[in-house]
């Protein structure tokens, strides 16, 4: 009795879908020492719902420029951060809550 399956190659292979186009927001985490960027946005993570608010009254509000200074050579934690006039070290957890926009 014939079997009634297709061969392997004749199985249709659906094509990837199209390329996301949501446009990836680095976090201040992730910038290079030296880059110049603009605060875009802050985020509070889910355990630490107070982070946000606090890192906007240090001055992370968005249109600020910040700038990384200087990382930990443990990690990069913590790591040296100016924003405005002022200079603060960060956990890079805190940082991963800051969206930017390279300048």
């Amino acid at each position: 009795m014939p079997s009634s399956t297709l061969p392997k190659s004749a199985i249709p292979v659906s094509a990837p879908g199209p390329a996301s186009t949501a446009p990836v927001v680095p976090a201040l985490d992730r910038a290079a020492i030296g880059q110049a960027c603009r605060v875009v946005a802050v985020h509070a993570p889910e355990g630490a719902p107070d982070w946000g608010r606090w890192l906007s009254e240090i001055g992370f509000l968005p249109g600020e420029r910040v700038t990384v200074t200087a990382r930990s050579v443990w990690g990069g934690d913590p790591m040296v951060v100016r924003v405005g006039q002022s200079t603060f070290a960060l956990r890079r957890a805190e940082a991963a809550c800051v969206e930017i926009e390279a300048l």
